[in-house]
């Protein structure tokens, strides 16, 4: 088999495994990652009882980071297997939680589990970073139970309006005057490979839609993140709630419908 060509899908995810790893240890210091207050978690709370509905379900945390969102999960008596590429993440996301979730490593587009496994699947700031968003929403679609929800909580972090761009670079000479710490990211690292995403481009609401129909998810809805936002942008010193309204942030919820099969 012939080594990797420098910039394939392999080597890239090795690269976004290594960089999103190296990000863990600070990775709950940014507003916008860690549920920073109470009024936040009410608001994830609401967002996913409105998505999912009120009883406790099976449910896969996709990318689940630290845990932050499996905290949501938790917090509404949902039974979650919390799955990640990164070993650097999950430590964080175990020594939050120990034994009260499922923690998986493992590969978002190509799952391990059997078809129809969940009740439910929920991501956040997943989307945008795969590599393969075919295989994925397929595979997604496939450990789906039929009548089971999708939760996309995503954004498009490439483009900005004119006025998005406005409001950036004032939150950041914000940040800057008043001498706050800037994230911790390698910005190097993070350009090349966000250069090589699928979605180098941007990723919209309406992509992402399309994308979805056509692996066989139905009855595509927007949900209301923008109640999270606004908690988030409460809780933060005012050049991080400035910066969180600096791009575009969405929420995207999805069926699998009733009569589909387990698997396409």
């Amino acid at each position: 088999m012939p080594a990797p060509a420098p910039h394939d899908n392999f080597t890239l995810k090795e690269e976004i495994r290594a960089y999103w790893s190296a990000r863990a240890e600070s990775f709950d210091l940014s507003y916008g990652h860690a549920i920073k207050s109470d009024r936040e978690l009410q608001a994830f709370q609401r967002l996913i009882g409105d998505s999912f509905g009120r009883e406790p379900l099976d449910v896969l945390d996709l990318a689940c980071g630290t845990g932050e969102i499996t905290r949501a999960l938790l917090s509404l008596k949902h039974r979650v297997t919390a799955l990640d590429f990164s070993e650097a993440m999950l430590e964080r996301a175990r020594a939050k939680h120990g034994k009260a979730a499922r923690f998986r490593l493992g590969d978002a587009e190509r799952l391990l589990d059997d078809d129809a496994s969940y009740d439910a699947l929920i991501t956040r700031h997943l989307v945008w970073t795969l590599t393969d968003p075919e295989a994925a929403f397929a595979e997604w679609f496939r450990v789906l139970r039929p009548g089971g929800r999708l939760l996309v909580i995503d954004g498009d972090w490439i483009n900005r309006t004119r006025w998005q761009a406005l409001v950036n670079r004032f939150g950041t000479w914000l940040r800057e005057k008043r001498g706050a710490a800037a994230h911790q990211i390698d910005a190097d690292t993070h350009a090349s490979i966000t250069k090589r995403f699928y979605f180098k481009d941007g990723l919209s609401q309406q992509r992402l839609e399309a994308m979805l129909t056509a692996v066989g998810f139905a009855a595509i809805t927007p949900a209301d993140y923008g109640q999270v936002v606004r908690e988030q942008q409460r809780a933060a010193p005012l050049h991080d709630a400035i910066r969180l309204g600096s791009s575009t942030r969405f929420a995207l919820l999805a069926h699998k419908p009733a009569d589909a099969a387990a698997s396409r």
